[in-house]
Formats: C-alpha cells, structure tokens, sequence
C-alpha cells in the first residue's frame, strides 16, 4: 500500500507542475456516471431449524472521471447499499440476509480512487480499481463489484497485449471484510500478476502469472476458440489449464484441467464444460479473488468448493434462448446444470435459471434461482441428531438504471 500512496503522489505532483488553466479545464470537462441498483434476495435452506433468510436493498454507484490532459485523468467511484427494513427479514430472529448490504444493513465506500496514464497502448492505472482476470476480478453477484487497490499496467502489440499488476487490498461481495478494503490475505505483501493475451475475431487465449506470499503460486492457461461453420450457426470450444504451488504453508496445491464446447444458432445456446481439479495430499484447490476461473463455475458452486483434500470432477449444461430473435428485444432465458463429484467423501448439484431483460441501453432487470442440493456432503449430524444436509434454494432479483 506504501508503494501505491508513493506512486499517487508522484502522479499527482506531475500534473499539478502544467498550467492550472489547462488543468481546470480537465476537471470541468470530465464526465459522471452511475448506477442505481434495486436488490432482493430470499435464501431457503432445507433444514427446518435453519430459518429463512430475506433482504431487499437500494444501492448502487457514483462515478466521476476527469478529461484526458497531457495523457492522464483521474477518477472517483462511489459505491453504497443500504437495505429497506420494512422488506427485509428481523435481523433479531436471524432472518436478515446480510448479502446485499453487509452485516450492519448498509455500506458507503470510496470504492474507486485511481489515477491514469495512456500513451499510445501503453497505459498505467494506480489506485483503487475494478480488475478483470482470471484469478482476481470484480465478480459484480450483489449489490456493487469487488475492486482492488492495485498498480495495473498494459500494453498492446497489434492483437497481444502484455500485463503486469501487483495487488495489495480488496473490497467487495466476495471478500471477507464486510464492503471495506483489506489485505489480500491477512498479514499479505501483496499479490504479482504477470500476462500475455492475444485476441482475435476468432481465438481469445492468455497466459497468467500469480504470486501471492501467503496462498499460493499460480500459473494459468487457456484459450477458445469460435468459429462460423454454417450460415447463422457458430461453434466454440476451449481449454484451460491451472496449476497452483503451496506458499507459506497455505494449504493450497492442485491442477485443474477443463474443457468447454458450445453450439449457436437462432437465438439458442447450447453448452457443456469439464473441470477435473487434481489436489495434492492433504491440501486443497484456491479460487481466487473473485469468481473464479474455472468453466463449470455456477451461481454458487464453483470448482474449488469440495476440493479440500479431494479430487473433484465437475459437469456443467446450459442451454438459454435469446427471445429477440422471436421480437421480444432484450429478453434472454438460460438453464444451468452442474455437477460436482467429489471423488472422497462429498458432491453437489445445482440448478440455476436466470431472465434476463434490458429492452434499452439505460436499464435492465434479472432474475436468478439457484437449487443447490448437497445431501451427499459429509455435514455430520444437525441440531435434531439427523444427517446435516445443506441443501438450499435462493433467489436473487435486481433491477438496474445507468446513467
């Protein structure tokens, strides 16, 4: 983090040496932006000692971001969440979903604090940010993404573009900070990211580089590729590869090896991916910081959730039809189907089914049910003395404005 507030600083002193004229007009021609986010989830688990759990919340983002000057800009996002109590389960029976607003039913957080730099295809962004990789990403499955406080560096050679990042602190749904920014991992120096993409109208592959001193070393690979093998009918198919070295004695240690193909035409969407996770003795498979990698990620299972000290060899179908082609513009219908085989002692299935709607530019709605059933998990026994099963179903439904 010292490095950062150093680099800011150097940043800041280097635009505030120009003429402030010229700097003023910057700040006055730069552009707001925003969102406004309606949410509500309802969780049920199985178990009838375990309660219901329900949350409605109004959140979203404000952003500012000032013009380019002299290759720089900066920017401040913005983002809150508050729940509505008169829709939101009694937080003193525990029936207050905590998801969409923290524990304490709200957040406000100065999410996005950066500072730019572009040259031709070379850029620098230095501050708090939202990331997009495969092992660190802004997974936005909530009321506002995760973001990261981080120096992010790229540059593009015709259809490669070459990355170097290293990552100190996070925010976000998937952190476990409760919406404030802390270390990667406590007590964490912060993680190095190194890459190389290549991008084309019909091949995206990439090569990733992770060094974390606490969790893990993690070295990534993979590539799809679509192609037109008919009128109106495309096919996709890719590969991905991971393998994840024990740091600082984390428990961490696996190989994960996938596989996807997808057909489509006419508004449909027809899919199936493969991820076998191989797990060295004793230790487990490490998801990121984020949604994960992995192809047969779900709503809520994702590769690495029964990986610990097991083999697991997941399953995952989707089929989903885009109504505009039947004139019903922004309308989309998915199905998806995941099965996770932990090949010692637990397994997962989950449904998911998801609507989507965004008839304009400005708004959009979706809708989201997730059954997951882990009855074979190895839970022990629950309150009542029976077998514990966890299984559960949820709902999640928000409505978006942007502005």
């Amino acid at each position: 983090m010292r490095i950062l507030l150093l680099l800011i600083s150097a940043l800041i002193g280097m635009i505030s040496s120009v003429n402030a004229d010229t700097l003023g007009e910057a700040l006055t021609e730069g552009t707001v932006s925003g969102q406004i986010r309606i949410g509500h989830i309802y969780n049920k688990p199985k178990l009838s000692d375990e309660k219901r759990s329900y949350a409605t919340a109004v959140g979203g983002q404000l952003k500012y971001e000032t013009a380019k000057f002299y290759g720089f800009d900066a920017g401040v996002a913005f983002y809150t969440s508050h729940d509505v109590r008169a829709l939101s389960g009694d937080k003193d029976i525990d029936e207050r979903n905590d998801e969409l607003a923290s524990s304490q039913g709200h957040y406000n957080i100065l999410a996005e604090s950066y500072i730019d730099y572009t040259q031709d295809t070379f850029s620098l962004r230095v501050g708090r940010q939202l990331i997009d990789t495969p092992y660190a990403d802004s997974d936005d499955i909530r009321m506002t993404p995760n973001t990261f406080e981080a120096a992010y560096a790229s540059y593009g050679l015709d259809e490669f573009t070459f990355i170097g990042a290293y990552l100190t602190r996070w925010q976000g749904p998937d952190s476990e900070s409760d919406y404030e920014f802390d270390d990667l991992v406590r007590g964490s120096d912060g993680m190095l990211m190194l890459a190389a993409t290549y991008s084309s109208d019909m091949l995206e592959s990439g090569i990733w580089y992770y060094g974390e001193d606490r969790t893990a070393e993690i070295f990534y690979a993979d590539t799809i590729i679509t192609l037109a093998v008919a009128e109106e009918i495309e096919f996709s198919a890719g590969l991905q590869f991971a393998d994840q070295r024990e740091n600082h004695g984390s428990g961490i240690g696996a190989r994960l090896y996938g596989g996807l193909l997808g057909l489509h035409s006419g508004g449909w969407t027809i899919g199936m991916a493969y991820d076998d996770v191989r797990v060295n003795s004793g230790k487990e498979y490490f998801g990121g910081f984020g949604g994960g990698a992995a192809f047969v990620n779900m709503d809520d299972t994702t590769a690495g959730a029964l990986s610990l000290a097991q083999d697991v060899v997941a399953w995952k179908y989707t089929l989903s039809y885009d109504l505009t082609v039947a004139g019903v513009d922004g309308l989309s219908l998915a199905y998806s189907y995941g099965d996770y085989d932990g090949k010692a002692h637990s397994g997962v299935h989950e449904h998911n089914m998801v609507v989507a709607y965004a008839p304009t530019d400005d708004w959009d709605a979706e809708f989201v049910y997730a059954h997951v059933d882990d009855a074979e998990r190895d839970l022990g026994v629950d309150h009542s003395g029976h077998p514990a099963d966890g299984t559960f179903d949820r709902v999640l439904a928000r409505v978006n404005y942007d502005f």
